[in-house]
């Protein structure tokens, strides 16, 4: 088990930190009707309704928010629709799948006092606004790593001439089939996305091994590197495969995702650091 900035990972299993605040912010609502229901002697119906609407809340709000996701990028989800079953992606929209969840929960307890609906309302998003915050402050702000690797022509190549466009870099070996999944969805942004660079960094393997791979599937990425002892992802505590990290033109990580792609996914990413390079070119 270790923690990144990221997520809490145990084993094979990577829980993020918004799904754990989520799911403290429940634990806190749990533990608050409880301690009603015992001290004005709840019944066992009336104790039931209110227990089960708090859990199957979550399932009411992670379908809606998948929904919304799904309803914002349909453009994307149309041209490959199954990409609508990969979760794993992280594709949910959080603000329709809390409004949900809440409007199921109010309607599950429509015969409670209002005041335990809105203290139970409140005790959540305090936990959830309070959880957030600390997590943003423990998220320092990051920049290039003074990091030098090889191209495929063994010649060195520092992270920081990337600085002045935004900058996808991508963590990737051979041997990962979620890799090899993603690796088309990169390519065509690569060529969506002409203001945007796309550095595809190999863990691990030599650089004949990457050559063979990249011929055998027709891939022509702008810059591919080689980090042959994993700098990259013990610098910014990005421990697995695939790997994508977000940079502005000004050279900060924007956003970082852990496992594979899917195009909508992708294109909320670009948006927001080619937005944000906009925004300090105006």
């Amino acid at each position: 088990m270790f923690i990144s900035s990221e997520a809490l990972h145990l084993w094979i299993f990577i829980l993020p930190w918004s799904l754990l605040i989520i799911l403290a912010g429940l634990c806190s609502v749990q533990l608050f009707g409880l301690y009603l229901s015992r001290r004005f002697l709840w019944s066992t119906a009336l104790w039931q309704v209110y227990k089960d609407s708090l859990w199957t809340a979550i399932l009411i709000g992670l379908l809606v928010a998948r929904f919304g996701f799904v309803v914002i990028h349909a453009d994307i989800y149309f041209a490959h629709p199954i990409d609508i079953l990969k979760v794993q992606d992280k594709g949910f929209h959080l603000y329709s799948g809390l409004i949900a969840a809440s409007v199921w929960f109010i309607w599950k307890n429509r015969f409670l006092n209002y005041a335990v609906i809105a203290g139970s309302l409140v005790i959540f998003f305090a936990v959830l606004l309070g959880g957030l915050g600390i997590h943003n402050r423990f998220q320092a702000e990051q920049q290039y790593p003074e990091l030098t690797f090889s191209d495929l022509n063994q010649q060195a190549q520092s992270l920081t001439q990337f600085i002045g466009q935004p900058t996808v870099i991508n963590l990737w070996a051979s041997w990962c089939p979620p890799c090899h999944r993603e690796m088309p969805v990169l390519y065509q942004a690569q060529h969506d996305y002409p203001n945007v660079q796309f550095v595809m960094l190999n863990q691990g393997e030599t650089p004949d091994v990457i050559h063979n791979y990249l011929r055998q599937h027709q891939f022509q990425f702008q810059h591919v590197l080689s980090d042959p002892h994993g700098e990259m992802a013990e610098q910014m505590n990005m421990f697995g495969l695939p790997s994508t990290l977000f940079f502005n033109a000004q050279g900060q990580l924007v956003a970082r995702h852990l496992g594979e792609l899917t195009p909508a996914m992708l294109k909320q990413y670009l948006q927001k650091i080619t937005q944000l390079n906009e925004g300090v070119s105006q």
